[in-house]
């Protein structure tokens, strides 16, 4: 092209580009492309003085091409151009986060710098998880064939402190997916429930945090009556999902501002006393007839004790990758030391290196540490401190067993 136009994004825009410059082509230019050996022609079109006064104004691009390559164009390059760009939407969009209020999704900007590159884990596991997530984006047309719900659940288990939180930041902003937090404290039905879960949008991130810490025993809609649990707190037989709602199942009132399942009379946005959601009522969203409202979803579940959740929970299809968090061993403290101090040595290292294969500490705990100071040499010292204490103590305390 002989000139471009260089413009700024406004602010505000529903893309969430913010202020970004664009460049474009000039009304009247043309560009060549060549796919497959084809060439393709794009010509920017417009009104004659190339100036608009909004976005439905703005120019249009036409592609021309020799008619013998018709089926090539429609059936391959376009596809292609179009699939190029809604991934270049997604890359450049502001994140967002949403959290569940009286039964409705409320969502704010969602800015957290985590990255893999900054996520203080093992590297092998990292790169399990990303070559995972890779894996999982290439396969819609497979999970289509193969009869299941296009999504992918995590379960991140270990003590607190240990970075769970930050993986899933980081999660969230290499697909560029918005998350959806759901705290199930503040969800008082099944029906409520599954009116947060279906809502939720397409290339997406649900988390429910502390999951061995959500449930009750309850198994349906309604108040629990007795004898409709056995001893080992588990549903009884034929109790296992929640009743299936559609949508002719819900009914809104003028009168006022609520939201009524009309199978069990569970108000959605006011909470009746004596209502409760159930472990079957998430997991047939999860694996059910419910899973398949949406796709290309991500599930995670945390907890600090994986040995307490229901072995429900823990079924291969419906927690497909189990992910341990750890304490922080050398190769995360690397990453920690080169995050704060962009340094990859350090004379301290060795030491700090031998002490961190005698303790165990949590990687929030070394990066308190870390952070006491942004002199790289007083910081280690202090973090080698630190962890020469807590070997010290941890030897008294075997002394003392002894």
């Amino acid at each position: 092209m002989r000139r471009v136009c260089l413009g700024r994004r406004r602010r505000g825009d529903d893309d969430g580009d913010d202020g970004r410059h664009v460049l474009s082509m000039e009304v009247g230019d043309e560009m060549a492309d060549v796919f497959e050996g084809i060439k393709f022609t794009w010509t920017s079109v417009g009104d004659s003085e190339g100036h608009f006064r909004n976005k439905a104004e703005a120019s249009a691009l036409e592609l021309s091409f020799d008619a013998e390559h018709t089926d090539a164009a429609l059936q391959r390059y376009v596809p292609f151009v179009t699939a190029s760009v809604e991934a270049a939407r997604l890359r450049d969009r502001t994140l967002q986060i949403f959290s569940s209020q009286s039964g409705l999704w409320q969502g704010s900007k969602y800015l957290h710098p985590a990255t893999f590159d900054t996520v203080a884990m093992d590297p092998a596991l990292k790169r399990a998880i990303v070559d995972d997530l890779d894996r999982f984006l290439k396969r819609k047309d497979y999970y289509r064939r193969i009869g299941k719900a296009w999504k992918r659940g995590y379960l991140l288990y270990g003590p607190p402190g240990t970075g769970k939180s930050s993986l899933v930041a980081a999660m969230a902003n290499y697909l560029r997916f918005n998350i959806y937090d759901l705290d199930l404290s503040n969800v008082h039905s099944n029906c409520t429930l599954q009116w947060l879960l279906t809502s939720m949008s397409n290339k997406s991130i649900l988390i429910v945090e502390d999951i061995d810490c959500c449930f009750s025993a309850r198994s349906r809609c309604g108040p629990k009556k007795s004898g409709d649990q056995e001893a080992d707190g588990n549903p009884a037989d034929g109790q296992d999902d929640a009743p299936a709602l559609n949508q002719d199942t819900f009914t809104r009132t003028r009168s006022k501002r609520s939201l009524t399942c009309l199978t069990c009379g569970t108000d959605i946005l006011e909470f009746h006393q004596g209502q409760g959601i159930t472990l079957s009522g998430l997991l047939n969203f999860i694996d059910g007839l419910w899973s398949t409202s949406g796709e290309e979803r991500i599930i995670i579940f945390t907890t600090n004790y994986k040995e307490r959740l229901d072995p429900a929970l823990l079924r291969p299809g419906r927690m497909d990758m189990h992910v341990y968090m750890g304490c922080c061993g050398w190769e995360a403290f690397k990453t920690l030391a080169r995050n704060y101090f962009l340094v990859d040595e350090h004379p301290l290292f060795p030491e700090l290196q031998e002490l961190l294969s005698d303790v165990e500490v949590t990687p929030a705990a070394v990066s308190e540490m870390l952070l006491r100071s942004e002199d790289v040499d007083v910081a280690l010292k202090g973090l080698a401190k630190f962890l020469d204490e807590k070997k010290q103590g941890k030897q008294k305390g075997e002394t003392g067993k002894a």
